[in-house]
């Protein structure tokens, strides 16, 4: 098998990194470019926040595997995030994205992240022909996945399930640069929720915009980043970031800085390269 180290040339395609996912299957999803058809509207709070593990201090993640139920977060041998810095070439196809343009989104703050959850279930991902839908999605400030020892300023975990509940989550990364509308119209939801402690609805989002095609992931089987870091979680991680502009992405780091798990042992894992 042939095998690429990525180090500084990954680097240059990519500069700083995302990653990490909730145990919680509630989805998020951003709002369409055109802000006319974008409505915001107040639902009743269904914030549930977790005091029981943070990032930091005594319940930090050197402690998540106290918290009962969670004892695969200091036991489990195939954990997530990894660095990814060495890929092996496989002729396995990568996913193949279906995401709707216009899709309703319930947005709340859980004490962790903000998460976004579309009220269908048409957005989904296919695995070797089998369908997964997407769940939620929500974010990492600093990435979580590392690409040769180097984070991202951010990365978007978007989680799908398949009919028999496997997970399998894509990882995009966030670097700065160009205004992002969509994530603009969602920042805006975003906001409202959190200043006003309400959880919010954002009608017409084009989520397809906030997945395009990517030509290259890497896949690798890991968990979840968050307690009760349950394995068996197949990811696939894009090469490609999504670019926001700086004071978009202030929003996110002035709600959620530092909201990242540690990088875990990869172990004897592979982590595939798949292109389309």
């Amino acid at each position: 098998m042939n095998h690429h180290y990525l180090a500084t040339a990954i680097l240059a395609v990519s500069t700083l990194g995302v990653t990490a996912c909730t145990a919680n299957h509630q989805a998020s999803k951003e709002q369409h470019t055109d802000t006319s058809v974008t409505v915001v509207t107040p639902q009743d709070n269904g914030s549930v926040h977790h005091p029981k593990w943070s990032y930091e201090g005594s319940t930090g993640p050197e402690y998540w595997g106290d918290v009962e139920g969670a004892s695969a977060c200091k036991i489990g041998q195939q954990q997530s995030p990894i660095d990814i810095k060495e890929v092996t070439a496989s002729s396995t196809a990568a996913p193949s994205i279906d995401y709707r343009q216009s899709t309703n989104v319930r947005i709340h703050d859980n004490g962790h992240t903000i998460v976004y959850t579309p009220t269908t279930e048409d957005n989904a991902i296919v695995l070797n022909d089998e369908r997964y839908v997407l769940k939620q999605f929500h974010y990492h400030t600093p990435s979580e996945h590392q690409f040769g020892g180097q984070n991202y300023p951010g990365e978007i975990h978007f989680v799908h399930a398949n009919s028999e509940g496997n997970l399998a989550v894509v990882g995009i990364m966030l670097q700065i640069g160009q205004t992002n509308d969509v994530l603009r119209v969602l920042l805006n939801g975003t906001e409202l929720t959190t200043q006003n402690d309400e959880e919010y609805t954002a009608n017409g989002i084009d989520l397809s915009a906030l997945a395009p095609v990517m030509p290259t992931f890497y896949h690798y089987s890991g968990s979840l980043t968050t307690p009760p870091c349950s394995e068996e979680v197949q990811w696939y991680v894009s090469q490609k970031p999504l670019t926001l502009a700086n004071d978009q992405f202030a929003i996110m780091s002035d709600l959620y800085e530092g909201n990242n798990r540690p990088i875990q042992p990869q172990g004897s894992r592979k982590v595939e390269q798949l292109a389309h």
